[in-house]
């Protein structure tokens, strides 16, 4: 649980998803991060904290920066204030979100109920891009409070992902097609793509586990991760975002469809320059059924058309 704290990195960041549901059964998915960029020189590092929440009402999202080191009680804690916000994980073993965006309020109970994942053994090579290191924790139990915008409190209940990762890593340089996936059996899978800015393909890997077993690194030859035809076009960057996504693991007999809650995801970050689409996703078997939820990251160059 050591690396759940800071590093002296120039990159690092604390990425968790969520699916939960409130006491009236509304449904939500959440996208919370902290990005961690060192300046080179003076070595100073800012904190940038994103927020992307879809509900049935649509997508609200806001960014906070601060110059602040996070406290860290233990080895392998951290607590990550940025504005008014929370970040805050203890042992690797249980995590607390507490932020507002657009109107909503939550304050989040998050716990460890598996192992982690190490994607290609923890490390990541891509290439001129930079390397990072790279975990997942895929299965956290959530629980906690969400205000709504009329100020009305209710329970929640669901299901977080988190990922940690950190090292000299150049996000800027580079697009992506990121998945995870957590299927009602108990499998975690997580799908990336990595390609050059406008370019082509880097690396293409994704780790898989099933329930009860051991964790293992799928090559690009062992699964497939593609775009299907529907598209979401940004009326602000022009970017032409695929919004539904086909997986298959032939050697596991998984053929699955991911299937956005909210198409209108665009991320448009003013702090570090960045912008993605990020959305929450039902995962369905080759007959319609839902059989897990996920979500998709499409890391694009802008006005880009795949």
């Amino acid at each position: 649980p050591a690396d759940e704290a800071p590093h002296d990195a120039p990159i690092e960041w604390w990425y968790f998803n969520a699916h939960f549901t409130s006491e009236e059964q509304e449904r939500y998915a959440l996208h919370d991060v902290v990005f961690r960029i060192r300046e080179p020189t003076s070595g100073v590092a800012g904190h940038v904290r994103h927020i992307g929440l879809s509900s049935a009402t649509g997508y609200v999202h806001d960014e906070l920066f601060a110059v602040a080191a996070p406290v860290a009680t233990a080895p392998g804690d951290f607590e990550i204030a940025v504005g008014d916000t929370l970040m805050a994980g203890v042992g690797g073993e249980s995590y607390t979100l507490r932020a507002e965006a657009g109107g909503y309020a939550y304050d989040l109970t998050l716990r460890a109920t598996t192992d982690p994942l190490l994607h290609q053994g923890g490390l990541v090579d891509f290439d001129y891009a930079g390397v990072t290191y790279y975990y997942t924790r895929p299965r956290l139990a959530l629980s906690g409070t969400l205000t709504l915008p009329g100020g009305s409190t209710t329970s929640v209940t669901g299901m977080a992902w988190l990922d940690k990762q950190w090292g000299d890593f150049q996000p800027v340089a580079v697009e992506w097609d990121w998945a995870s996936i957590q299927l009602d059996d108990g499998t975690d899978l997580m799908l990336s793509s990595l390609y050059e800015r406008r370019g082509p393909l880097i690396e293409r890997y994704a780790t898989l586990r099933k329930a009860g077993e051991p964790a293992r690194t799928l090559h690009a030859d062992e699964f497939s991760f593609t775009p299907g035809e529907p598209v979401w076009r940004s009326p602000v960057t022009e970017t032409a975002y695929r919004t539904h996504w086909n997986v298959e693991v032939p050697e596991e007999g998984l053929s699955l469809l991911l299937r956005p809650l909210e198409e209108e995801s665009e991320y448009r970050s003013e702090t570090i320059g960045v912008t993605y689409w990020e959305a929450g996703v039902d995962v369905l078997d080759p007959s319609g059924e839902v059989v897990g939820q996920g979500f998709v990251e499409l890391n694009w160059a802008r006005g880009r058309e795949r």
